[in-house]
């Protein structure tokens, strides 16, 4: 049964008239008949008595008129939520995050400021909520395959030590002269995987002395010479406390990028655009103030 077909058969109904339904639906008239007598046959059922001058509902068509015609008003009201809710979606975007990062809430407020009809969503990788479908950027470490991925920034990973610290003297430290240090690093994330890969280059074994997740925390322990810890230069610099002391990383620099990567179908969606614009932009005012 065709849903075209039931809309033709509530306005023949109404009128009662399958020449004068033929006009107001601009089809013609033996194309209107046609269609009537098809959804006749299917059902097994006559809804019209007929002769040569007129056209009338039986009972089992009156009775088919009242139930399809609230039966079509639901599928109105249907399609009427459904291009609302369509429409919420299209005003609300998704950034996916690898983990938290105290640039997560500068973003937003960016984002938010250049575009404030926007409903700014956060999916954390790795979670329950976290399907491919329903994220528009993501901001990762390197780039992710099948995606279009733009560089943000490249930064430099900086040794962070206590003001007190016997090293906080040095511009530079070596490699060599953080064996004996006891170091304090976060969870396991991908910024600790590039640490841990550049040690590992030069034979060098990271044993963290302590492990936190918290930026506060591993800050805290720091500047009060419990240990020394690695700090991205731009993404978490604005956190930093005064009586750290960072110095660069010898005889190699250690630096890792960061991308805004999301799929090419989405460059169409609403808003897209002018988020990305609005990130591109706030990764601009980042990059000047170092």
């Amino acid at each position: 049964m065709r849903l075209l077909q039931l809309h033709y058969f509530i306005e023949v109904a109404e009128t009662e008239n399958v020449s004068q339904t033929a006009k107001k639906l601009h089809i013609s008239q033996p194309a209107l008949s046609r269609s009537i007598r098809e959804l006749e046959q299917e059902l097994g059922v006559e809804f019209f008595s007929r002769n040569k001058h007129s056209l009338e509902l039986n009972p089992q068509g009156k009775s088919f008129q009242h139930n399809i015609q609230k039966a079509l008003e639901m599928i109105d009201s249907a399609v009427i939520d459904a291009r609302r809710l369509n429409e919420l979606k299209a005003q609300s975007i998704t950034l996916r995050i690898q983990r938290t990062s105290p640039l997560i809430p500068e973003i937003i407020h960016h984002i938010k400021k250049l575009v404030p009809e926007v409903d700014i969503q956060l999916a954390q990788h790795g979670l329950g909520s976290d399907w491919l479908d329903r994220y528009d950027f993501e901001f990762s470490t390197h780039p992710i395959k099948g995606n279009e991925n733009i560089l943000l920034l490249a930064e430099e990973i900086l040794v962070a030590t206590s003001i007190n610290s016997e090293l906080s003297s040095f511009d530079t430290i070596k490699l060599e002269q953080l064996k004996e240090q006891k170091i304090i690093m976060t969870s396991p994330t991908p910024l600790r995987e590039i640490i841990e890969d550049h040690f590992k280059k030069s034979k060098i074994l990271i044993k963290p002395e302590f492990v936190t997740s918290d930026l506060s925390t591993l800050f805290g322990l720091i500047s009060e010479n419990i240990g020394i810890g690695f700090i991205p230069e731009m993404s978490w610099n604005t956190t930093v406390k005064s009586r750290i002391h960072l110095a660069h990383l010898g005889p190699n620099t250690l630096k890792r990028k960061l991308y805004l990567s999301y799929l090419p179908s989405l460059e169409e969606r609403k808003y897209h655009d002018s988020v990305k614009n609005a990130i591109l932009k706030y990764f601009e005012t980042l990059t000047t103030k170092i």
